[in-house]
């Protein structure tokens, strides 16, 4: 499979969406369970209430029982002396009869006010009903004292006991089912108040799991952020440490040594080679790899042969390939010696042209992540950039020291070679070299046909000569030789080999036939670098003179004043 590199932006969006997700949910549950929490706690309370004023009405039957039992524990006994010893009654025993009428009759009225609240509106009319007829015969009872024969009082009496007992069976038939009803009221209240207590327990446990499950996506989120920014900071000292490392690389081969090794520290589990195209752009050629020889799982060497074969040099972005076997791998993953593998190649741009490919390889379903891919890709920007840039200075470098035309040093150039040879205290034979007959060569076949012998002839210069030897247009059809560490005699044998190769080159017939001749001197035999050439120029002159095609050593007269040239 092939990716590129996620969007971070894309990423902290969609963290940032889950988290109003969550909460927004968090909020409602939260909502819900308070509302099912406050049913049954306001039904709770509302049975408390119920199960108040059924104590109360409770408390008001018994009230009236007791002023009942009252009149049988202090009325009764005088009207039973009253009817057997014909007694009168003591106006202080009237007066308390008298309120305990008054108070039957308040607090009759208050229980079936009470009752009829409560629905019980039966118990309120018999308890009204009896507490009438009880108080009805108090009073008729009453208007018998004071001289009524006995026997009638006595059956009066016998009457409101009769009248007693019912009302205390009304109200106790009343206060039972009040009992039951405050019974059941407070049994129901304690049920709802318990299911509210259970509810909101299940609330608080819910607001707690939210809470938690809340602080641990948000811990989760602060802990990734901070991974980001360690990471994020950590590949930027790496990036400013690569970068000081690149600039202090002054050529190629420098930039690759730096980039190794950099690969080596920021993904030291994968085997990196980088491949560049040469300067035709055609061919790739390994320029690093990372793998260390005592490794002995070898996957590097990748066998792409051209920028135009690898996949990621013609799409010029990463590709990650997480195995070999799978069906849209990059062929050129497959048969490695090492076995299957997986695989993330970054595109190498060179002054804005895909010219070569970092190639990670790591095991089989294993395929460098995200991380590893950054680095990847930091590595290989900057070390394109730097690559680009040397050759750029490269290029420059070369324009100014060599000569467009045939690619030879120029004069510039020579003279600060031979200055360094000069300080080094460094001998060195000199060749002065002229074209024969060149101004017809041009004029018969053209600028064209002159331009030719000119390269023709330096390129079998630069292959006749040693590699320390300097070669250089010194101007038009001329040309100077420099070579160190080389007596006159030996330079003069290199001369003439040289003018034999040009003759067997010449033999193909692309450029028209010329020979060369050449005046050579030696550093000893001046002071300075303008007075040997002058030297080796007046050797040349004596060679065309002579007839040209030929090599004339010029040697210094004894009193240092002209040379004398020898044929």
């Amino acid at each position: 499979m092939m990716r590129g590199r996620r969007r971070d932006p894309l990423l902290r969006l969609r963290a940032r969406r889950r988290v109003w997700t969550y909460g927004a949910a968090a909020v409602v549950i939260v909502v819900v369970l308070a509302v099912l929490s406050v049913g049954p706690m306001l039904s709770g309370r509302a049975d408390v209430r119920r199960a108040s004023r059924d104590d109360l009405a409770l408390q008001q039957v018994l009230d009236l029982r007791a002023t009942f039992a009252e009149f049988q524990l202090y009325l009764l006994p005088q009207f039973t002396r009253l009817s057997t010893t014909a007694t009168t009654f003591d106006p202080t025993d009237i007066a308390a009869g008298v309120k305990i009428v008054q108070t039957a009759v308040t607090q009759t009225a208050a229980a079936t006010k009470s009752l009829s609240a409560l629905g019980l509106r039966d118990d309120a009319a018999a308890i009204s009903s009896a507490s009438a007829t009880f108080t009805k015969s108090l009073t008729a009872l009453g208007a018998l004292i004071g001289g009524r024969p006995l026997a009638v009082i006595a059956n009066t009496l016998v009457a409101e006991q009769t009248r007693f007992t019912q009302a205390r069976a009304v109200t106790a038939d009343a206060a039972t089912r009040l009992r039951a009803l405050s019974q059941a009221d407070a049994q129901r209240s304690i049920r709802e108040l318990d299911n509210g207590r259970v509810v909101a327990l299940v609330a608080d446990a819910c607001a707690a799991a939210l809470a938690i499950g809340a602080a641990l996506l948000l811990g989760r989120q602060l802990r990734r952020r901070e991974y980001a920014t360690r990471s994020n900071t950590k590949r930027r000292n790496y990036e400013a440490t690569l970068q000081e490392a690149l600039d202090m690389a002054d050529t190629e081969i420098d930039a690759y040594t730096v980039v190794t090794k950099a690969l080596r520290t920021s993904v030291p589990h994968l085997q990196v080679e980088m491949l560049v195209a040469d300067s035709s752009g055609a061919h790739f050629h390994q320029t690093l790899h990372t793998t260390e020889p005592s490794q002995t799982d070898q996957r590097c060497g990748c066998d792409v042969v051209s920028p135009i074969d690898c996949p990621a040099t013609r799409r010029g972005h990463t590709l990650v390939f997480p195995s070999s076997q799978e069906l849209n791998a990059c062929p050129h993953l497959a048969g490695r010696p090492s076995g299957e593998l997986s695989a993330a190649c970054v595109a190498i741009s060179v002054t804005g042209r895909s010219s070569g490919v970092v190639h990670a390889m790591g095991p089989d379903g294993t395929p460098p992540n995200e991380n590893d891919v950054r680095y990847l890709e930091i590595t290989t920007r900057h070390a394109s950039e730097r690559i680009a840039m040397l050759r750029a200075f490269a290029k420059s470098e070369t324009q100014a020291r060599t000569d467009p035309l045939t690619g030879l040093w120029n004069r510039r150039s020579l003279e600060n070679r031979v200055r360094e040879l000069t300080r080094d205290a460094t001998p060195y034979a000199l060749a002065y070299g002229d074209l024969d007959h060149f101004k017809i060569l041009n004029d018969t076949h053209g600028h064209e046909a002159g331009d030719q012998a000119l390269r023709l002839f330096a390129k079998v210069l630069r292959d006749s000569v040693r590699p320390s030897d300097i070669t250089a247009r010194y101007g038009g059809e001329e040309f100077v030789i420099v070579l160190p560490d080389c007596p006159t005699e030996t330079a003069t044998k290199i001369l003439e080999r040289l003018r034999e190769q040009l003759a067997v080159t010449l033999t193909s017939g692309r450029v028209p036939a010329f020979t060369v001749s050449f005046g050579v001197a030696s550093s000893t035999d001046a002071d300075t670098f303008d007075d040997i050439v002058a030297i080796a120029d007046q050797a040349l002159l004596t060679a065309k003179a002579n007839g040209r095609n030929r090599v004339v050593v010029a040697v210094e007269r004894a009193d240092h004043s002209q040379p004398i040239p020898l044929a």
